[in-house]
């Protein structure tokens, strides 16, 4: 009779999670093996590849985990007591540390969202990663119908979609490029110093947000009051 495993199937995910996240840490998103995996879990390779299958199906399943922990933040975003197009300036308000699940978070995102990268994993984990996406654009569609119904947004129904897709594709956009950007321009530095994980209430994107946002019929719309309004609050659940 075969012996028992040492571990359960959901602690063997946690170590091999773990373990990725120190073997990438300890040479690059590039760089980092499966053979080390496996040693830092003090695990087989078989037993890891039961987990994943490649290199592409680790960076994807951490990717997976980063946007679960992020739409948890942004739950409690819209959840906070604001008007409606406070709280769309609020996701982009609030302090970005809030949601870095790993000190590589920029530089995976960029990764993980490529043809090639979709093409290489497995489906189990590209399903995974496409759901958890599709679970937090669902969340801010909920979110603006609701305003819609209320009233609140007075055009109704008819510009949902479009705010959804043009306020997420501005804030994306700008997360991934600028950041980005920054984040590498630190790295080639050695120096942590300039990262800025919290906007300014005048920085140029929210500026360029709040334009966005005001174009719409809402009841009351965004002054620069309200944007202090939207700090103090996020303040206040420890969001920025």
């Amino acid at each position: 009779m075969a012996p028992a495993p040492r571990f359960s199937a959901e602690e063997q995910e946690k170590l091999i999670i773990c373990a990725a996240i120190k073997a990438i840490e300890e040479s690059s998103l590039l760089d980092f093996s499966m053979s080390a995996i496996a040693k830092l879990a003090g695990l087989s390779m078989g037993s890891v590849y039961k987990f994943v299958q490649c290199k592409e199906d680790v960076l994807i399943a951490l990717a997976t985990r980063m946007y679960q922990e992020r739409q948890q933040v942004f739950k409690k975003v819209l959840s906070l007591e604001l008007t409606s197009p406070e709280r769309i300036i609020a996701a982009s308000l609030l302090d970005f540390s809030k949601v870095q699940m790993y000190n590589f978070d920029s530089q995976l995102e960029s990764i993980v969202n490529t043809d090639a990268m979709m093409k290489r994993c497995s489906s189990r984990w590209l399903t995974q990663m496409i759901a958890c996406g599709e679970r937090c654009q669902t969340m801010f569609q909920s979110f603006l119908q609701i305003a819609a119904t209320s009233g609140e947004l007075t055009s109704g129904e008819r510009d949902i979609e479009e705010i959804n897709l043009g306020t997420w594709s501005l804030s994306v956009g700008y997360f991934q490029t600028v950041r980005l950007h920054q984040s590498w321009r630190n790295d080639l530095n050695e120096t942590a110093e300039e990262q800025a994980f919290v906007l300014a209430p005048d920085d140029l994107h929210i500026k360029t947000l709040v334009r966005l946002v005001n174009t719409y019929d809402w009841q009351q719309k965004i002054c620069q009051q309200d944007i202090e309004k939207v700090c103090h609050a996020l303040e206040a659940a420890q969001l920025r």
